[in-house]
């Protein structure tokens, strides 16, 4: 599947109708968890069966569409799968107001698009979209999400892999990410980041400032929280932008990047540098990638302590201080991040070499085959 995000205009009846419906969603949400929670035996078929007679007695779940509300069940169902096959993710939590921000229909019926105009099953009238690229594939699902007070319309579509045109050299590179250096490639080849929160954190710190003055529920603090949440949003935004240059960059110049696969759950645990690690996007320039590119993912044991040249690991552990590393087995002096990238690209190149043999037996088995008939 590809998603493609186009910002609509909704009128304000039709942006009151939007945010009630999201509204109502995230109350059936809490409720359908506090279920779960209350009865460790009811399971997601049961919640959507009862979820026709709910629709039946409530007034508010009448006013939206059936297969949107079945859509908030199987919200937190994939909710409760993450929590069990990744114990790193936290159980499935309550929303509070304005943590809340999306409704899906999942069917082209319940919604429907044409010349710039989107349909949404028991919203009236339509609403204006910006389509700048036209999406390749069927039209599976929309996800209208809510952001601040801009909103976007996410249409899921089926994804053809022979649109999806990638670099086919077989060059391979391999990236070490960090906080002095941003990227660094096994290459030698240095890529560094603007700190869009080190340039935006005193303008933030003045709106959190002004809002802790105001009256908490007044018409001054509604809008201080939206300006607050707009110098946010630029950031977040800056960061993605970045990200995507960048990744377009190398996705043009190598077929295939390897990446460390890092614990950032617990690495921002570390509340000393936390700031600085969610301000590196290292996940996002990842996940990034791996739509641009191929993309392998290998373990970050003793990157930075093994020597690239000879394999050595010293004894006594090198502090994150030391930026040359010296090897006492063979003698390499080399940047410490280059060494760790040579070290990611064996790995990687190990990886993707064990990946393909059984590929290459099966492609042999069938051979043999075919030759028998």
């Amino acid at each position: 599947m590809i998603t493609y995000k186009f910002r609509i205009y909704p009128s304000k009846q039709q942006v009151a109708t939007l945010e009630q419906s999201i509204e109502t969603c995230r109350i059936l949400y809490n409720q359908s968890l506090e279920e779960r929670l209350k009865d460790k035996g009811l399971k997601y078929f049961e919640q959507k069966r009862n979820l026709t007679q709910k629709r039946k007695t409530s007034s508010s779940l009448q006013k939206i569409h059936s297969q949107v509300l079945q859509t908030v069940i199987s919200r937190l169902e994939r909710a409760f799968q993450n929590y069990h096959i990744d114990r790193v993710v936290g159980q499935p939590n309550f929303k509070r107001y304005g943590r809340y921000n999306s409704i899906t229909y999942p069917q082209f019926g319940s919604f429907h698009i044409k010349e710039n105009r989107l349909r949404l099953a028991f919203i009236d009238g339509l609403i204006k979209v910006r389509i700048h690229r036209k999406p390749i594939g069927t039209i599976k699902t929309c996800t209208i999400i809510r952001d601040i007070d801009r909103w976007f319309a996410c249409f899921a579509c089926s994804d053809d892999a022979a649109n999806r045109v990638k670099t086919r050299n077989n060059k391979t590179a391999s990236v070490d990410v960090g906080l002095n250096n941003w990227m660094k490639l096994d290459n030698g080849e240095r890529i560094d980041r603007p700190r869009f929160l080190d340039a935006a954190i005193k303008n933030i710190k003045r709106l959190q400032a002004d809002l802790s003055r105001k009256k908490k529920g007044s018409k001054h603090w509604q809008k201080g929280k939206v300006s607050l949440a707009k110098a946010w949003r630029k950031v977040r935004l800056q960061r993605e932008d970045y990200c995507q240059k960048v990744t377009t960059k190398l996705a043009k110049r190598f077929q295939t990047i390897v990446f460390e696969k890092l614990s950032i759950d617990k690495m921002v645990k570390n509340h000393r540098l936390a700031d600085k690690i969610l301000d590196a996007t290292w996940y996002k320039l990842r996940q990034l990638a791996a739509y641009k590119a191929e993309v392998v993912i290998v373990d970050p044991s003793n990157t930075t302590q093994r020597c690239s040249r000879c394999g050595l690991i010293p004894e006594k552990k090198i502090g994150l201080d030391v930026r040359i590393y010296n090897c006492n087995g063979c003698g390499l002096v080399i940047d410490r991040d280059h060494n760790a990238a040579l070290n990611i690209l064996k790995m990687g190149s190990e990886r993707t070499h064990v990946e393909k043999k059984p590929l290459l037996k099966q492609a042999s088995l069938m051979k043999h085959e075919a030759h028998m008939l």
